[in-house]
C-alpha cells in the first residue's frame, strides 16, 4: 500500500506579525478533495536566513512543495526554490499567488519550478495533485501552467470561489498565536484602477462570504482576544446593504458586551457611503472601527489616466463626516509617481489630504506590479526591475524629486502619524502659515542628514530645533512639546532640554496633587513656562487618538 502524499505549503510572510491566509485556504481544499493527503503549513518569514528556511521545509519531508508568491517574498522564495531543487531535484515544486499569476514567463525563466498555478488554487491544486498521483495529463486543468518540449503550456487564471468562514478554525487560531488576524470576507474588486492588479479582468467579479457567516466570524474573532482584526477585502463597502448589516451587527455586539477590546480595520472607498451608513459609523463606540480610505491623488488628469473614477467632492465630504465624531480612526493614502502628476501637483494633493486632518496620512510610491495596466503600457516610466518594482521617474517627476518625497514620507510617518507631535505641529502651521507639504519636505531633509535609526529623544530635539528656526516662539514650542510628550509617554520622562530647572517647585506640585487625588499615586508632571503645571493622569490611551489625558493646573 503506497503512503499518502505529503504536501507542504507556505506563504513566506514579510513580518512575524503577519500570517498569510493562502496556505490555510489551500490546505482545506486539498484535505476535502484528497482525504488521504498529509498537508503541512510551514510558517516561514523572509527575515529568516536561507539556511533556516531550507531546513524548515526539508524537515517536513514533502513530496510536493507549494509556495504563494507575492512582491514582498518573490526574491526570497525563488532563492529558496533553487536550493530545494539543488538538494532534492525529485521534489515537485509548484507556485501560485499574484506574482506567479501575472509573471508566468519570467518566473519559469528565473526558477526551476515544476508547475505554476494562475488565479485561485482551491480547485486547481487538488486537481493537479490527483493528476500527478494518477499519472494523468494536467493540461486540461484550469490555471495550471508547466514546461513542455516546445515551450510553456499556459492557461487563463482560475476563477476564485467565495471566501469561507470555516477556515478560521481552532487550528488557524492556534497558528495565529497572538498575531494580527487577517480575514477575507470578499474576493475581487469591482473597480479597474490601472495601478492595481485587483482591477485586472480575472479579478473584477466580487465573491462574497454570506453576510450572516461573515458577521458570526467577525464576532467570534472579536471574542477571541485579538487586538486587531484586519479585513483584506479590497473594498469592504462595495456592497452597500451588506456593509450596513456587518457594521450594525458589530456595533450591537460591542454594545451588548459580546466583544473584547478589538478593533476592526477595513479598506473603504469613502465616496460609496450613503447617509445611513455615515450615521451608523457616527454611532459606533470609539475605537471599534479603523478605516483606510484610498485617495491616491486629487489631480483630475491623474485620476483619469489611472481609470480612478471617484467623486472627489463627495469623498472629501464623507471623510470629514467620518472624522467629525472622533470615534473612528481614519487613514488616507496618497501615491507618488502616478501619470500626469508632477512635484507641484502632488504637493497640492498632499496639502488637501492633510487639511482633512486624518489620523494617519500614508504617503506611498507607485509600484509597477505584474498584472497592472500601468506596467503593461509604456508611458515613459522608469521603475526598478526587482520587486516591489517601485517607480524611479516619470515624464512628470524626476528621480531627485521622488527622493525628496521619500524623505518627506519618512518624516510624515515618524512625526505626524506617530501622534507624538500633534500640538507642536499645529503650533508651527498656525504660527507660520506654512504649507504642510513645505513643512514635511523640510523635516524630511533634516532627517535625511542623519544616517541610521533615530531615537525618540534625538527626533524630538530635531523637531524642536527645526520649528524654532522657523520662528515659532520658544516658550510656546517648549510647552507644546512637553504636553505632547506627557500625552504619549506614560513614563513621564522628558529629555533634559525640555525640563525647567525648578525641581523643588515641581516636587511641591506633585506632592500637592497626590494629596488632593490619592487615587493617582504616581502622577507624571512637568512645569510649563507660564507658571502652570501639566499632570499626566492616564493609564490607558484614547482608542482613536492613542493619546492620554493631560491636565493643566493653575499656579
Amino acid at each position: 500500500m503506497s503512503r499518502p502524499l505529503r504536501l507542504t505549503l507556505t506563504g513566506l510572510a514579510s513580518q512575524y506579525i503577519h500570517m498569510p491566509l493562502a496556505p490555510f485556504c489551500l490546505k482545506a481544499a486539498v484535505e476535502e478533495a484528497l482525504p488521504g493527503a498529509q498537508v503541512t503549513i510551514c510558517d516561514l518569514n523572509i527575515n529568516d536566513t536561507q539556511e533556516d528556511l531550507l531546513a524548515a521545509v526539508i524537515a517536513t519531508a514533502p513530496d510536493v512543495l507549494g509556495i504563494s508568491l507575492y512582491i514582498w517574498n518573490r526574491e526570497c522564495a525563488l532563492r529558496l526554490i533553487r536550493r530545494v531543487k539543488a538538494l532534492h531535484p525529485e521534489m515537485t515544486v509548484l507556485i501560485g499567488g499574484p506574482e506567479a499569476t501575472f509573471s508566468v514567463d519570467e518566473t519559469f525563466r528565473e526558477a526551476p519550478v515544476d508547475y505554476l498555478l494562475r488565479g485561485a488554487g482551491e480547485e486547481s491544486l487538488p486537481a493537479l495533485l490527483r493528476c500527478l498521483a494518477e499519472g494523468g495529463d494536467p493540461s486540461a486543468i484550469p490555471g495550471v501552467c508547466f514546461r513542455t518540449g516546445s515551450g510553456l503550456h499556459v492557461t487563463a487564471p482560475a476563477a476564485a470561489p467565495a471566501p469561507r468562514a470555516d477556515l478560521y478554525d481552532g487550528r488557524w487560531q492556534t497558528a495565529l498565536n497572538g498575531r494580527m488576524a487577517y480575514v477575507e470576507t470578499s474576493r475581487g474588486c469591482p473597480f479597474s484602477c490601472a495601478f492595481c492588479l485587483s482591477g485586472s479582468e480575472c479579478d473584477r467579479s466580487v465573491q462574497f462570504m454570506p453576510q450572516q457567516d461573515a458577521l458570526a466570524l467577525l464576532i467570534r474573532l472579536g471574542r477571541s482576544g485579538c487586538d486587531t482584526v484586519k479585513l483584506i477585502d479590497r473594498t469592504f463597502n462595495c456592497h452597500r446593504e451588506r456593509t450596513k448589516f456587518l457594521l450594525r451587527g458589530l456595533i450591537g455586539a460591542r454594545q451588548r458586551g459580546e466583544l473584547g477590546a478589538v478593533c476592526y480595520h477595513f479598506e473603504v472607498a469613502a465616496d460609496l457611503f450613503d447617509d445611513e451608513t455615515l450615521d451608523l459609523l457616527a454611532s459606533a463606540p470609539a475605537g471599534l472601527f479603523q478605516m483606510e480610505a484610498g485617495l491616491q491623488s486629487f489631480h483630475a488628469p491623474t485620476l483619469d489616466a489611472c481609470d480612478r473614477h471617484t467623486d472627489m467632492a463627495r469623498l472629501v465630504d464623507h471623510v470629514r463626516r467620518i472624522l467629525a465624531p472622533g470615534n473612528v480612526h481614519l487613514h488616507i493614502d496618497l501615491i507618488a509617481g502616478l501619470p500626469q502628476e508632477d512635484f507641484a501637483t502632488f504637493g497640492q494633493s498632499f496639502d488637501l489630504a492633510f487639511s482633512l486632518r486624518p489620523h494617519q496620512l500614508q504617503l506611498g510610491f507607485l509600484k509597477l506590479i505584474h498584472g497592472s495596466r500601468l506596467r503593461e503600457s509604456d508611458w515613459g516610466q522608469r521603475y526598478a526591475p526587482d520587486p516591489p518594482y517601485e517607480i524611479l521617474s516619470t515624464p512628470w517627476i524626476t528621480y531627485a524629486e521622488l527622493r525628496r518625497l521619500h524623505d518627506a514620507a519618512e518624516a510624515v510617518e515618524r512625526i505626524h502619524n506617530s501622534g507624538r507631535f500633534t500640538l507642536a505641529e499645529e503650533l508651527v502651521l498656525t504660527h507660520t502659515g506654512m504649507r504642510p507639504f513645505e513643512l514635511y519636505l523640510l523635516l524630511g531633509s533634516r532627517m535625511a542628514q542623519k544616517r541610521g535609526r533615530w531615537s525618540l529623544d534625538a527626533l524630538t530635539r530635531m523637531v524642536h530645533d527645526t520649528l524654532l528656526s522657523l520662528g515659532v516662539p520658544g516658550d510656546a514650542l517648549r510647552d507644546a512639546m512637553v504636553l505632547d510628550r506627557l500625552a504619549t509617554d506614560n513614563t513621564g520622562y522628558l529629555p533634559p532640554f525640555l525640563c525647567l530647572p525648578d525641581a523643588a517647585r515641581l516636587k511641591s506640585v506633585v506632592r500637592a496633587y497626590r494629596g488632593q487625588n490619592p487615587e493617582h499615586r504616581h502622577p507624571r508632571a512637568a512645569l510649563l513656562t507660564d507658571g502652570r503645571a501639566a499632570i499626566a493622569v492616564w493609564t490607558e490611551k484614547h482608542p482613536v487618538t492613542q493619546r492620554g489625558e493631560v491636565q493643566t493646573i493653575e499656579p
